[in-house]
């Protein structure tokens, strides 16, 4: 989702909350215990109460309309959000093998490559990439992260499962279960109750399978979708072309994720937070930063 722009409230929370430095004394929530201060001082006068609660909303109104607070209140906030997103984007990394994470820098690259080419485009009466085009590759490169995390973790899981014996064991026993119609109804229900559960289990392995070829399938489709978006950037220069390409591509997001969500119990390696919230994956071009400030 789009970063949010602080609002007044958010810039007179973070006065109240600031601790500055004071050589020699360190950093200290200086304006609170100055009103702890007068409320003590209060008691004998109840007249720093007063110049307490004036003072303090003279400091949280000076400090949230000025300009140069309001500008670092911004950097603290987005240095906070990108250093979230390195720490979640390293998570998922480390769940990759060497190869998986190749591909999903060189995916990145293209991404930032993309990024790159629209900074030399001289045309002013064009309008440069907004962030929510920037934020669509944001969401085009999550996808492609978990896509490749679920793609690997189904590979291990099927690696250790051997489809060709849990079908000989549900032959073996369904031909144990007819030759000995005599057999004590307990051990006929056990033998039964067994076959049901090897069936399961093949049944859940079919479906992993049929994921693994959908999930590869989206991977090739993401990396295609992009190659090609880089080609058109380099070709035809248009921010207004390009623009309307990465809608294109990520118009089809929800439809994916919405197949993920449904394939939960399979792809258990995602979460409802990774599909609505996209980390910020991408440097933001100085025309992107400058339409934010």
């Amino acid at each position: 989702m789009p970063t949010l722009e602080p609002n007044f409230w958010d810039f007179v929370r973070a006065a109240f909350n600031r601790r500055p430095y004071v050589r020699g004394l360190g950093e200290a929530p200086w304006n609170k215990i100055a009103l702890v201060a007068l409320a003590i001082l209060g008691i004998g006068n109840p007249g720093f109460w007063l110049l307490g609660l004036g003072g303090e909303l003279l400091y949280l109104y000076f400090m949230a309309t000025n300009p140069r607070f309001q500008t670092l209140v911004r950097a603290e906030k987005l240095q906070a959000e990108r250093a979230s997103a390195e720490d979640r984007v390293s998570g998922r990394l480390t769940e990759l093998s060497e190869d998986g994470q190749r591909r999903f820098q060189a995916l990145r690259s293209k991404c930032a490559e993309v990024q790159r080419i629209t900074e030399t485009i001289q045309a002013g009466a064009l309008a440069p990439l907004d962030e929510a085009r920037w934020r669509g590759l944001d969401e085009l490169l999550w996808l492609f992260l978990r896509l490749q995390v679920s793609l690997e973790v189904l590979t291990r899981q099927l690696g250790r499962s051997d489809r060709r014996s849990l079908e000989t064991e549900v032959v073996t026993l369904e031909q144990e279960l007819a030759a000995s119609p005599e057999a004590p109804e307990r051990l006929k229900k056990s033998k039964a109750s067994l076959v049901e559960l090897k069936k399961k289990r093949l049944e859940n392995l079919a479906r992993a399978a049929e994921a693994l070829q959908i999930l590869e399938a989206e991977l090739l489709r993401i990396e295609q979708q992009v190659e090609l978006l880089r080609e058109e950037a380099a070709i035809s220069r248009s921010p207004e072309a390009l623009s309307a390409k990465i809608d294109s591509i990520t118009g089809n997001l929800d439809e994916t994720n919405s197949w993920m969500r449904q394939h939960e119990d399979i792809l258990s390696e995602l979460s409802v937070d990774d599909v609505t919230e996209p980390p910020l994956l991408l440097e933001r071009p100085r025309q992107a930063q400058g339409g934010r400030s």
